[in-house]
């Protein structure tokens, strides 16, 4: 019988035994770590610890974000964890968005006792920082105005753990 297919059954799957193998590859080439590599000063690159999710895009919680004036969170040992606004509650490292020229109050409470700063970065230096806190159950705050060069957010003595991405917003 004589075949009308151009492609058999083999050419097919060693096809898509070839996609397959080249994705592991891929895989494998990305060196398979989360996180940072570590620059010339053996630090983590902050940029890339906080791109691990993207900001919040979705419209719901743009409305959620829209009327927010303070963001609370606490610093637990190797993470910030968001209390209000709601969009952020019991989630690690939130990412945060924020509106061009509006003012927020960053209120974060010390719940391990350890030393913590708040400190808000543009990717490669701090913008501003509230001073570093020991004190368990301490609550220090931060008032910003939103700008375009605000990247992230982080404690500056564990920022390989405790770092979040800032979304910058036009009203």
């Amino acid at each position: 019988m004589k075949r009308t297919d151009p492609l058999s059954r083999r050419t097919v799957v060693r096809f898509g035994g070839g996609l397959v193998t080249a994705g592991l590859v891929a895989g494998c080439i990305d060196g398979g770590e989360e996180g940072g590599e570590p620059d010339e000063n053996g630090t983590d690159e902050l940029e890339e610890e906080a791109d691990d999710e993207d900001p919040p895009e979705d419209e719901d919680e743009d409305d959620e974000w829209e009327d927010v004036e303070t963001i609370e969170l606490d610093a637990v040992e190797g993470a910030w964890v968001g209390r209000r606004p709601s969009v952020i509650e019991d989630v690690e490292n939130p990412d945060i968005a924020l509106y061009e020229g509006s003012e927020y109050e960053f209120v974060w409470t010390n719940t391990d006792g350890a030393s913590h700063n708040l400190a808000i970065w543009d990717g490669d230096e701090p913008i501003t920082s509230t001073s570093f806190v020991d004190e368990e159950s301490e609550t220090t705050a931060l008032t910003v105005d939103a700008t375009d060069e605000m990247e992230l957010y982080l404690c500056e003595s564990h920022s390989d753990e405790m770092t979040g991405s800032i979304e910058i917003r036009s009203e």
